[in-house]
């Protein structure tokens, strides 16, 4: 695996994008744009961090394309996502997919 500089040049570019999970957005469609705080790999697991908040950690991802106006990362074989809610609550929470794709877009 070696995806991190694909990855770090794509958000050089598009400076961030919105979330499309395996089973929907996180937020409305296009209305977000998540910044690329860290990403690491080790062995077959890349962890992806956005705004401090928003946490991504594939095992067993296959590809990471990186088009104009899209980031996309699958196959994979399992994601854990953690999420830390942007309001004043503070509400956290963590959501598995065993399989899927998950894309960074930047416009419609």
């Amino acid at each position: 695996m070696n995806f991190t500089n694909t990855i770090q040049r794509w958000f050089k570019d598009e400076w961030g994008g919105s979330l499309l999970l395996p089973d929907g957005w996180y937020g409305r469609p296009y209305d977000n744009q998540h910044a690329l705080t860290s990403v690491e790999e080790s062995g077959e697991t890349l962890t992806i961090v956005l705004d401090r908040k928003l946490t991504l950690h594939f095992e067993g991802l296959k590809s990471v394309k990186a088009q104009k106006r899209e980031l996309a990362f699958g196959p994979f074989e399992k994601l854990r996502f953690d999420w830390e809610s942007f309001g004043a609550d503070g509400k956290r929470g963590t959501k598995e997919y065993q399989a899927g794709e998950v894309k960074i877009l930047t416009g419609p």
